[in-house]
């Protein structure tokens, strides 16, 4: 459970951000009761890879359940099938980032919880949005305008300044047309920093990456409720959010550099010429 602690901190800021964490609670409740303890017919495979389980199911339903009933008027869309189209609010519900993880009781894994306004040109506006690692008890949150925190502690990207220095966090693309060009992406920026970590949840990458811990960030075809809150956090903590070209519509591609403004500049340097056609 959250300390209630930061509980009565977050109260006494946004409703959406208090919800999206109430929401998290739910979801996080129903994954503890799985930990450890998920049976093999309780496992399925959406995709090659891409692993879905009883835990998830029950996680996304608890979620949707308490944000319809607390706002009916938004709408809601989640990884396990949830799809309400109501408003141009969104909610993008991720009931277990880091399934795989899961599975094989690797405690890296979170529930995600964004909530984004659609805008008339198609993007996004972020507004809030909340991260909850249940096994270690990290809680990560934040909201437009309002700062981001990991608990009750304030958020700053990494102050970094070469990219010689950095650690850098990824994630391996599914999608078999997307890993050539990922290697290649790999084998430019791996000689230029110290060191390439991958955990296995987006969702955490990104909130590591506002925390410090990860001086940037990047990763292939990954969905909105994998990115919503942690951009949301990381730009709450003063970094930048981008595709791959420097365009802000990550949310709608997938592809997502995040960094501090100095190192997000230097590895759009190296990312930015892989784009073209002719790779």
């Amino acid at each position: 459970m959250i300390d209630s602690h930061i509980l009565s901190f977050v109260h006494q800021t946004s409703r959406s951000v208090r919800l999206a964490l109430e929401a998290a609670i739910r979801g996080g409740e129903v994954l503890l009761r799985f930990w450890q303890g998920l049976s093999s017919n309780r496992v399925g495979e959406k995709n090659r890879g891409d692993l879905v389980t009883q835990a998830d199911i029950e996680s996304e339903n608890a979620i949707v359940n308490f944000l319809q009933k607390e706002t009916p008027e938004w709408s809601v869309i989640a990884e396990e099938g949830t799809e309400r189209a109501v408003s141009d609010m969104i909610w993008f519900v991720d009931p277990l980032d880091g399934t795989t993880n899961f599975v094989q009781r690797f405690p890296i894994f979170a529930i995600s919880i964004g909530l984004a306004r659609r805008l008339p040109n198609n993007s996004h506006d972020l507004l809030a949005g909340a991260v909850w690692n249940p096994i270690s008890g990290e809680v990560f949150w934040g909201a437009k305008g309002e700062g981001s925190y990991c608990g009750l502690e304030r958020l700053r990207v990494s102050t970094k300044e070469r990219l010689a220095d950095a650690v850098i966090g990824t994630g391996f693309p599914r999608a078999p047309e997307e890993l050539p060009r990922y290697l290649r992406e790999f084998a430019e920026l791996y000689p230029h920093c110290r060191a390439i970590r991958r955990p296995g949840a987006a969702s955490l990458d990104l909130c590591w990456t506002a925390q410090g811990i990860y001086d940037a960030f990047w990763e292939h075809c990954l969905a909105p409720w994998d990115i919503a809150a942690g951009s949301l956090i990381v730009m709450e903590a003063g970094g930048i959010c981008s595709d791959f070209r420097g365009d802000a519509r990550y949310l709608k591609s997938g592809n997502i550099l995040a960094a501090s403004p100095v190192l997000h500049q230097q590895i759009l340097m190296i990312l930015r010429p892989l784009q073209s056609d002719k790779h």
